[in-house]
């Protein structure tokens, strides 16, 4: 495999619905994230869609001046329409497609304020292939420029600028099926790196890329140091990471949260268990050079009782 080899044109049905097959965790998702470090406003959402098992989830999180809006909703389903001006939106929050792979819009409404945001990919988009995790069948993603307002019921404006990624992906998901997993998204000026890194049972799995304006160049190997807070999660901190790409070259990275209360915590429970999921968005750091970036960092890990 050349190092470009998955730096490919997609297929434009990458950025629509698909059909889904008869597993009942079949699951196509769509999700943003974004930061502006100066002016301290970062967040993500998602929206996944459940055909079989009826139902939808929206989630929709920011955060800003040290405290977070959170929107979390599972609505059912029982009318499936192969439309995503239909599935990506609800009374609240609303994604639309302006141009595939290129320009997308993320609206949200709340008592407080509106949020409006338009993510432009900045680096080719990055097809991970079929089947890179347990937890999908396709998956791809992409860096962007970041830029919309929070508009309040005061009629004042806090604007935002800066850099996020996108990614989408369709087929099975069971979060509990991993022992843990580390997920990252590191935006710097001219390059962005995107990875999944799981472990399941005895098997670890690492899939990712390097992106510039030259292209894209998969991951060889990454390794990840994480110290935990001392609440009662032991949630992850700060973490430090060193990344190959298969070229050779290598980056040291480390993270820290954009702000104290800039992460949140999922769960969801299973029969012996829970598996729990922390999301943050992050200043990075480059080691090697010194840069100052922001990112996002994801730390899913899966308990059993005895």
């Amino acid at each position: 495999m050349t190092p470009k080899e998955k730096n490919l044109t997609l297929s434009e049905d990458f950025e629509l619905l698909h059909k889904p097959n008869n597993d009942l965790k079949w699951r196509e998702s769509y999700y943003f994230n974004w930061a502006d470090l100066k002016n301290e406003i970062s967040g993500f959402s998602t929206i996944g869609i459940l055909p079989n098992n009826k139902k939808r989830e929206l989630v929709f999180v920011l955060f800003l001046d040290n405290k977070m809006e959170v929107y979390y909703k599972e609505p059912s389903l029982e009318n499936y329409v192969d439309d995503i001006t239909i599935m990506l939106r609800d009374n609240k929050l609303t994604y639309k497609m302006i141009k595939p792979f290129q320009t997308w819009e993320i609206d949200y409404k709340c008592r407080k304020f509106e949020f409006n945001l338009t993510f432009e990919t900045r680096f080719s988009p990055y097809d991970f292939g079929k089947d890179s995790s347990e937890s999908w069948h396709q998956h791809f993603e992409a860096s962007g420029i970041v830029t919309g307002e929070i508009k309040y019921k005061d009629n004042s404006i806090r604007t935002i600028r800066g850099f996020g990624e996108r990614d989408k992906s369709w087929g099975y998901r069971d979060w509990h099926q991993f022992d843990k997993w580390f997920a990252g998204h590191f935006q710097f000026k001219k390059w962005s790196c995107a990875f999944r890194k799981d472990y399941e049972k005895k098997k670890i799995n690492l899939s990712g890329y390097i992106a510039n304006d030259k292209g894209n160049t998969p991951l060889a190997q990454l390794e990840i140091k994480t110290i935990n807070d001392i609440d009662k999660f032991q949630s992850p901190l700060t973490s430090t990471y060193v990344i190959t790409d298969i070229e050779g070259k290598s980056y040291s990275i480390k993270s820290k949260r954009m702000e104290q209360n800039s992460h949140i915590r999922f769960t969801r429970e299973f029969p012996g268990g829970y598996t729990e999921l922390f999301e943050q968005m992050v200043i990075m750091e480059s080691i090697d050079t010194g840069e100052i970036g922001t990112g996002m960092a994801e730390y899913l890990r899966t308990v059993k009782f005895d």
